[in-house]
């Protein structure tokens, strides 16, 4: 595999910034690679026009993405997806580990977590074991997925918390004094919270009193970006399907996907995305959750993007930066963008976060927040379910005594 020139020195003061790097070397390349490679060396170096043969379309290649430097984050628990796409950063979350959660990837990394756990403590419980294995497997699968990308790993704590902020900061402290044991920088390690009430509170704790780099997630709306801003968070990230969607069922819109700049939801991403900008603040923005390439092409300045392994697939291997769309003059005197204000006092609300939001924003902070968090509660019983066979089985295997048998030795 090609290997980069460039060393990561100079970018650990710039932990969201890309690598630049040049790649060379000779490998043998399939066909379907070679058409990869030549779109992605039309479209990196622009000196031939984007091709759009049938032939690619037919691969589903995309050739071109729409933003200049923007770090790709794998949202994969693939590593080997992630080793070959090179890509920037790495987003778990318990969607995609519960999707690999049985393939022997990942369960290696399971029974890992379990016989350290139960070596480091032979006395204990069953939920006592479980819940520690759990916070032990995520750092064995973090540790791994930092040896496969150049940036970041973005980690999440069990989304079951996400209405204890005491459970959301223990549990966070935790699991980076596991990577701070390991010897792993602090900026390569970035924990997600939800964006709840008590996500951000917990937020603000580890921000602020314990230097935790935090990624609040399912992110919604402006006022919802300044409070997650206010709070201290590293990165935030929305979710463009949900958003999207919501506002299609809102307005009873009857194509799949309308795609255009005066959508709802990509005026509703964009405000947040210009609030950040154009307030030069020190936060990043992903965009998740992708359901359309031309959905995405209509956003403006965005700071990173999470591809799951279907859209790794279809880019032109690294031929990531293409042009920058300067449309952000087209948002800049919008009423909502006018109206918020900096800094905001959403810590000091007394009924709370929620009511600082307007009705409509409440409304689509429960469809993307609550609905996810349900959803995310099946997928993290899934992997504690895995994590629970192992340490029976550990424990079973301990407890066996294997003296009646000599006999036959």
């Amino acid at each position: 595999m090609p290997v980069p020139s460039a060393t990561t020195d100079e970018y650990l003061h710039h932990p969201q910034k890309p690598r630049r790097t040049e790649w060379q070397g000779t490998y043998p390349i399939s066909r379907e690679d070679k058409i990869k490679l030549d779109l992605w060396m039309s479209t990196h170096y622009e000196a031939l026009p984007e091709p759009s043969s049938n032939e690619a379309k037919e691969m589903g290649v995309v050739p071109s993405f729409p933003y200049k430097d923007v770090p790709i984050y794998g949202d994969t628990a693939d590593i080997m997806a992630l080793y070959f796409r090179g890509v920037w950063g790495c987003l778990l979350t318990p969607k995609n580990v519960s999707d690999l959660v049985d393939t022997t990837g990942i369960r290696y990394h399971a029974w890992v977590a379990t016989k350290k756990v139960l070596e480091t403590y032979p006395q204990g419980s069953n939920a006592f074991y479980v819940r520690r294995v759990l916070r032990q497997f995520l750092f064995e699968l973090g540790l791994a997925m930092l040896g496969a990308v150049q940036g970041p790993v973005v980690i999440f704590v069990d989304s079951r918390f996400h209405n204890s902020k005491a459970a959301m900061v223990d549990e966070a402290r935790a699991l980076v004094d596991l990577f701070d044991r390991a010897d792993v920088r602090r900026w390569r390690v970035v924990i997600t919270l939800p964006a709840t009430e008590d996500g951000i509170r917990a937020a603000y704790e580890l921000t602020n009193k314990y230097s935790i780099g935090i990624h609040l997630s399912m992110v919604t709306c402006l006022a919802h970006t300044r409070a997650c801003i206010e709070a201290g968070a590293t990165m935030l990230s929305m979710n463009l399907a949900p958003i999207m969607t919501w506002f299609e069922k809102k307005d009873r819109v009857e194509v799949e996907h309308p795609i255009a700049p005066g959508h709802p939801g990509i005026k509703k991403i964009q405000s947040c995305i210009n609030y950040i900008r154009q307030n030069s603040l020190n936060t990043s923005l992903l965009v998740a959750d992708i359901r359309d390439w031309d959905e995405l092409k209509q956003l403006s300045g965005i700071d990173a993007v999470a591809l799951n392994k279907k859209l790794l697939d279809q880019i032109s291997m690294l031929g990531l930066t293409t042009w920058f769309p300067e449309i952000l003059e087209d948002y800049e005197v919008s009423p909502v963008y006018r109206e918020a204000k900096r800094p905001s006092d959403f810590l000091n609300h007394e009924r709370g976060f929620g009511m600082t939001l307007s009705a409509g924003d409440r409304s689509l902070m429960s469809s993307v927040v609550y609905i996810q968090l349900g959803q995310n509660k099946v997928f993290m019983e899934k992997i504690e379910d895995i994590i629970r066979k192992e340490v029976n089985e550990r424990l079973y295997v301990d407890a066996f005594d294997p003296q009646p048998y000599s006999i036959w030795r």
